[in-house]
């Protein structure tokens, strides 16, 4: 019963270990060359498997502020963060028993050199590493010279693939550096004893991670920074749902892909437990033999050779638990990081579904809201054509309504789209400065158009003058001012056939816009005539005076009309025009200038006509009048 007692302890740990393991099955020591079947080959792809995967899971940000998916988030990376812990642990413990194994077998007297484990092809793996290290280095540049011309909108995403790539040259490096150090390789001693442990030095440099201590420190800080920016998708607008729904969808993608990973990797470890798990359940078989026996079975002459049994299998045993146990851990950490990644993608599947709910309600209620407006548009139309017969207010209310309706749709727009009012008033910023600098001339006939058809503005079929140009008003666009050009003396005007064209801002320039007061269409004239030696230059002038007003009297209710109308419409009274004349004394005698008004609806050089005989007329009766030289009747447009 001795052996039985000395023996227990390895027993009892065996069995704790492996408590949900199958129940060992007797077998047949194995050599004490195959107890640890797993190369320095295997344990260098198990690391760098594990840095990637620990990267890659790293890299894994949703840019979520909920407090849920931050929880879960860290929860994976702390999990990942304890699996290459114990991979690292992994790969010290095995790099020792390749170390002790290599020992013995070179003490051994007939031993032979084991063969290298390295691939054939070891030499063309190396080539292929570098040719990706350098492929992803070009495209590393290529991509930065695509961010610094991209638009801000597409920076996001560039920069997001920017960190993949960088990630995976980072990778690619080692794995090139880990391809050299194996290729330096040239037996398993080699390998086993001084280059694994500078790959593994190598690796933990790179990629060094802390034991968890301090690694909470930050969480709170990281939740109350976040805090404010909830995303609530209820009260956001399309174009944050719509770029939320895409992030979301690339999150689950990206969750989707570690996952797999993450199950890879977990059956990579259990292809490395397995043979260790069936090592020691021969050790523990063997144990079982030996406790098993009575102590008459085992003669005092064995008991030499039991006691060095127990002994190899204690030992074994020792390497084998080191090894295995951080293997296990690995194993745990990478089921909990999997739990963690499968709640994380579920969350942000809810989020997903919650989004493009809101967003199909946000469009739903813009496309309805665009369709109400448009129908209130064509109600609006039908009012307008029914109910208002005058061509130039029609224009004005049809302008109106242009106006309103595209005001209403850009405010529907622009609410359904954006929905913070900061982004509205920064959008709009940008927008106005660019419009009011690249638009500013057509702003500004836009402006002027409201003063153009406002109470003392144009009208169709008035006589303008404009930079010099005189024709009669067209049309009073939005942005233009069209006129039918005139030519001709004084009020004796013909068009031309030309249409002139202004901006309206031509109203804001001085001196550019000229036309006749609303309600009046007549202009003065003037005729001038020299009286030779008058007796009596005051009957001279009353004669005269008579004569032209004589005239006057057949147009003059057309023009007391117009004069009524005028201050009707300015609530201005004035009084009503009349002929009038002025007298002086010249070298050539009594210079008598009459001014009187004449009506452009009528003709004004049928008129000055009559205006001259009826003087001629009145000069010839008694007592006559003598026009001095060169002194006969002239009319004239007053200024």
């Amino acid at each position: 019963m001795r052996s039985s007692a000395v023996f227990s302890p390895l027993i009892l740990s065996g069995f704790l270990l492996f408590a949900q393991q199958p129940a060992p099955v007797p077998v047949t020591p194995l050599p004490a060359a195959e107890q640890n079947p797993i190369t320095a080959s295997q344990v260098i792809i198990h690391l760098t498997r594990t840095i990637a995967w620990y990267q890659h899971l790293s890299a894994l940000d949703d840019g979520s502020a909920l407090t849920e998916n931050i929880l879960l988030r860290n929860n994976a990376r702390e999990f990942a963060k304890r699996a290459l812990q114990s991979s690292f642990a992994f790969a010290r413990a095995q790099n020792a028993a390749l170390s002790t194994a290599a020992s013995a077998a070179a003490a051994e007297e007939n031993s032979t050199p084991t063969p290298s484990t390295a691939p054939a092809n070891m030499q063309q793996s190396l080539s292929k590493a570098s040719d990706r290290v350098a492929h992803l280095q070009q495209r590393l540049q290529s991509l930065d010279a695509r961010i610094e011309q991209a638009p801000a909108a597409q920076r996001e995403a560039l920069n997001d693939e920017r960190s993949a790539i960088a990630a995976d040259l980072a990778l690619a490096k080692q794995m090139e550096a880990a391809v050299k150090t194996i290729t330096s390789f040239g037996t398993p001693k080699n390998a086993g004893n001084h280059g694994l442990l500078d790959i593994i030095n190598s690796l933990e440099s790179l990629n060094p991670v802390g034991n968890g201590a301090n690694d909470d420190k930050d969480k709170p800080l990281l939740l109350n920074q976040t805090a404010a920016s909830v995303y609530h998708p209820e009260s956001e607008g399309i174009v944050v749902l719509a770029s939320r729904a895409i992030g979301f969808r690339k999150s689950h993608s990206q969750i989707e892909a570690v996952r797999d990973e993450t199950n890879t990797l977990a059956d990579f470890v259990d292809s490395l437990r397995a043979p260790l798990r069936k090592s020691v359940r021969a050790i523990i078989t063997e144990s079982d033999k030996i406790s098993s026996s009575e102590d008459t079975s085992i003669q005092p002459a064995d008991w030499l050779n039991t006691s060095k049994q127990i002994a190899e299998l204690s030992i074994r045993f020792k390497q084998l638990s080191t090894v295995i146990i951080p293997l296990g851990e690995t194993a745990l950490s990478l089921q909990s990081a999997r739990g963690s990644l499968e709640e994380w993608q579920k969350q942000i599947d809810g989020e997903y579904s919650s989004t493009v709910r809101y967003l199909m309600i946000r469009l739903g209620v813009l496309l309805g809201g665009a369709l109400l407006i448009l129908l209130a548009s064509a109600v609006w139309q039908r009012a307008i054509d029914h109910y208002v017969t005058e061509p130039r207010r029609r224009r004005q209310l049809l302008l109106v309504k242009r106006v309103m309706v595209g005001l209403a749709l850009a405010l529907l727009l622009t609410f359904g789209f954006f929905s913070s009012l900061a982004s509205i008033a920064t959008l709009l910023g940008f927008v106005t400065a660019g419009l009011a600098l690249a638009l500013q001339n057509v702003i500004l006939s836009a402006v002027a158009y409201f003063f153009l058809i406002g109470r003392y503005g144009l009208r169709v079929g008035d006589r303008v003058t404009v930079q010099g140009v005189t024709g009669e008003v067209i049309e009073v666009g939005f942005i233009r001012l069209f006129l039918m050009e005139l030519v001709g003396s004084g009020t004796d005007l013909h068009p031309t056939g030309r249409l002139a064209v202004f901006a309206n801002s031509v109203i804001f320039q001085p001196s550019a816009l000229m036309k006749q007061a609303p309600g009046l269409d007549y202009t003065w004239h003037a005729i001038t005539v020299t009286i030779a030696n008058p007796t009596d230059y005051q009957q001279v002038r009353a004669r005269l005076t008579q004569a032209v007003s004589s005239v006057y009297e057949d147009y003059r209710l057309a023009i007391e009309q117009q004069q009524k109308i005028f201050e009707r419409t300015t609530q201005i009274p004035t009084t009503p025009p009349s002929p009038n004349s002025h007298a002086q004394f010249t070298e050539h005698g009594l210079e008598i200038t009459i001014r009187y008004p004449v009506s452009l609806n009528e003709q004004p050089g049928h008129i000055d006509e009559r205006m001259v005989d009826r003087l001629i007329a009145e000069a010839d009766s008694e007592p006559k009048l003598m026009f001095a030289a060169s002194g006969s009747p002239k009319t004239s447009q007053v200024a």
